[in-house]
């Protein structure tokens, strides 16, 4: 009998779209009180995507389904931003990279009440039918500044997103 055991496995983030959205999200740097510590920002009121890959591990357990999760914030204290995910499960050999993502549902996430402190939002993997292990997951990070309900004054700050999976 084989245990499950839940591990993260870090997404590469790699690039902002910039092809239509170009600085609607961007790297930079926080300067803090005790280190500096390098972020993704999505800048408010504005369509922003940010692109990356995580390998599917080769132990990936059927019992509870991947999941992408993401730790956001923001320099404020009240507010909600409008984030969603896209997948695409992709085999390491002889399969496209041109590929059309599939979403997951938007998510509306109210800040914690004290500036830049962390959120752990979990969206389900939207190509979760085609994922099996060694498979390359490509992810997209949306923020949708322009929706009714993201209120946030201030950009929406990315400081981890990961890969969650059970493995055998």
């Amino acid at each position: 009998m084989s245990i499950a055991t839940t591990v993260r496995i870090p997404i590469d983030l790699r690039s902002p779209r910039v092809s239509t959205l170009a600085g609607n999200c961007y790297w930079t740097v926080l300067a803090l009180t005790n280190i500096d510590f390098g972020i993704w920002n999505f800048v408010k009121d504005v369509d922003g995507r940010l692109y990356g890959v995580v390998t599917v591990p080769a132990g990936l357990a059927g019992t509870v389904s991947p999941a992408i999760v993401l730790a956001v914030g923001a320099n404020a204290t009240s507010g909600v931003t409008t984030l969603n995910v896209k997948t695409k499960a992709v085999a390491p050999d002889a399969e496209s990279v041109n590929v059309t993502l599939t979403a997951d549902t938007a998510q509306n996430i109210t800040v914690p009440a004290t500036a830049r402190l962390t959120k752990a939002v979990t969206f389900t993997v939207g190509d979760l039918a085609n994922i099996v292990a060694n498979d390359i997951l490509f992810v997209e990070v949306q923020h949708d500044g322009t929706a009714v309900a993201d209120t946030l004054a201030v950009d929406t700050e990315l400081y981890e997103a990961w890969l969650r999976v059970d493995l055998t």
